[in-house]
């Protein structure tokens, strides 16, 4: 696992935050046992419970699917969902939660795309959202036949945490021809910020120069390493690209996509 470095935060970044908007995350490893997110429902709940305090009041669940087919994983991790729902109300936690998950570009993706049993980000114009995660060293070779395939299904991936891949930090220009196939790109908040290490947060920066960022989201998996936190991200995102698009990244097109499982975010 590469190493999160301790970088200093942007001026005026702080743990607990009131946003001008309110975040939504569309990554977010919350469900309890499940891989390398918490490992209690405790500290499930514990997770939930700072991701509310750091002005994230929707997330979208991203547990791992990979290496195994999807249905049963799905129906598996819906009743731990619906546990951890009963949870955060139990505790009065302003966190309304989802289920979607982290799809590795693989075979049983595609089976899965065939067969319709599919964990959806969400919606983005008329075609589903899945997040995809390839490995940290290059793209899938057939990654763009794959987004064509896809598109053609009124499909749309959303790459995960592009910024951490080897290859794209040694230049971010190989996304070109799959973002013009219509990939959707998802950069984590901290990435930006620079707790990732530089070669992450010069990749995020020169992806965000280049109008190709869809979304900033925590990726978050605990309270100390990885925690769900997107507000230094954000303000790393104003330096950059301006306030009114920070707030896109952050706020209104995560929740655009999301309204699929909060209808309450059309109305916000």
């Amino acid at each position: 696992m590469r190493q999160r470095h301790a970088s200093p935060m942007p001026s005026g970044a702080r743990l607990g935050v009131a946003p001008m908007h309110p975040f939504v995350d569309l990554h977010l490893h919350a469900l309890p046992g499940v891989d390398n997110g918490p490992a209690s429902w405790s500290a499930a709940v514990q997770l939930c419970v700072q991701a509310a305090h750091n002005g994230i009041t929707h997330a979208v669940l991203t547990p791992h699917f990979r290496g195994k087919p999807y249905a049963e994983r799905i129906v598996r991790l819906s009743s731990r969902l619906i546990r951890l729902r009963e949870a955060l109300a139990e505790r009065g936690v302003a966190l309304d939660v989802a289920l979607a998950g982290e799809c590795r570009f693989d075979a049983f993706l595609h089976q899965a795309i065939q067969s319709g049993d599919l964990p959806w980000l969400g919606r983005w114009q008329d075609d589903y959202v899945i997040l995809v995660e390839c490995s940290d060293a290059r793209l899938p070779a057939k990654l763009l036949a794959a987004i064509e395939w896809m598109r053609a299904r009124h499909i749309r991936p959303m790459l995960a945490h592009p910024e951490r891949i080897r290859e794209v930090q040694a230049g971010v220009d190989v996304l070109a021809p799959l973002v013009q196939a219509g990939l959707l790109l998802q950069v984590d908040a901290d990435a930006l910020a620079g707790g990732c290490g530089p070669y992450a947060q010069e990749a995020a920066r020169a992806l965000g120069r280049r109008g190709w960022i869809t979304v900033l989201a925590s990726n978050a998996h605990d309270l100390v390493r990885q925690p769900p936190r997107i507000e230094p991200g954000r303000i790393a995102a104003a330096e950059l690209l301006g306030e009114a698009e920070s707030w896109q990244l952050v706020a209104h097109r995560p929740a655009r996509i999301a309204a699929m499982h909060f209808p309450a975010l059309l109305q916000a």
